[in-house]
């Protein structure tokens, strides 16, 4: 399920891409924005669910190779809030998730989602993020390599909690 979230979500961000009308640099680099929320996040960590807002920055090329490959890269830099839904504690922070598609004969995608927030005010656990996702698909269409940390291990596993 996690995995399928993550196939549509990269598909809906790729089209909303080839949509909209970012600013374009001359290289073909294109440049967007986008934001979300989300509620019901239990942070085992901290003892309670937690909701949050992120921000995102986003900057891709898309192009082809004499090869007839065609490569997608994107990058995100974004901010991340996040309130204890029980106690109204918040964090804040930081994130970037670079991100490769290569579409040939075959297929790779590859993304990492690393962030970490700290408390704005007082004294508080710091959360720390790091998943990984691939997959690569071979040119008879056949899966060779998946690696989803956010689909292959627990939900509680997916950050780390330190300090106070």
């Amino acid at each position: 399920m996690i995995l399928n979230r993550r196939l549509i979500a990269a598909t809906a961000i790729l089209c909303a891409m080839a949509l909209h009308s970012g600013a374009s640099a001359n290289n073909g680099t294109e440049t967007y924005e986008t934001s979300f929320s989300f509620t019901d996040f239990y942070a085992a960590c901290l003892g309670e669910m937690v909701s949050g807002n992120v921000s995102i920055d986003g900057l891709y090329h898309a192009f082809d190779t004499p090869s007839g490959k065609f490569h997608i890269i994107d990058h995100w830099k974004y901010t991340v809030e996040l309130t204890g839904m029980t106690t109204e504690r918040k964090w804040f922070g930081r994130g970037v998730t670079p991100a490769q598609q290569n579409i040939g004969p075959g297929e790779t995608f590859h993304y990492q989602d690393n962030w970490q927030v700290r408390p704005i005010f007082g004294d508080g656990p710091k959360i720390k993020v790091h998943l990984l996702f691939k997959v690569t698909v071979n040119a008879n269409g056949e899966l060779v390599v998946l690696n989803d940390d956010g689909g292959s291990i627990p939900q509680e596993d997916w950050y780390q909690c330190f300090g106070k």
